[in-house]
């Protein structure tokens, strides 16, 4: 019987095992998405964790591959700066007609009038 053991991946050698460079905060994202049990991302290390027996680089090349097939439509907000599927996740645009600078409901929410119109109509 093989041992089961706990991995961790740190995001260089996940960028390299799937040929990208993606940011820690997007494969935040990432492992979030896939939502796999015993699959999650530390922060404090910027690795990603899972049991032995996930196949995560499976999964993520999944995830990569649908993400350039347009399944997702994945935009950083411009408050916290994590990454949300704006087809699944509510927010606001700073941009409303291009539908551009996307920001979470969280920073919405926090975000007073006076600082969205500073920030994003008065330019």
């Amino acid at each position: 019987m093989k041992n089961v053991k706990e991995e961790a991946l740190s995001v260089s050698a996940a960028n390299q095992a799937l040929t990208v460079n993606l940011e820690a905060r997007l494969w935040k994202f990432i492992v979030r998405t896939i939502n796999y049990p015993e699959l999650r991302f530390d922060s404090t290390t910027d690795s990603i964790c899972f049991m032995s027996y996930i196949p995560f680089i499976a999964l993520a090349k999944e995830w990569i591959v649908g993400n350039s097939e347009g399944l997702y439509d994945v935009r950083k907000c411009e408050g916290c700066g994590d990454y949300f599927d704006v087809n699944k996740t509510d927010g606001i645009y700073g941009n409303s007609e291009d539908l551009e600078e996307f920001i979470c409901f969280p920073c919405a929410e926090r975000m007073t009038a006076r600082e969205y119109y500073e920030r994003f109509i008065e330019r």
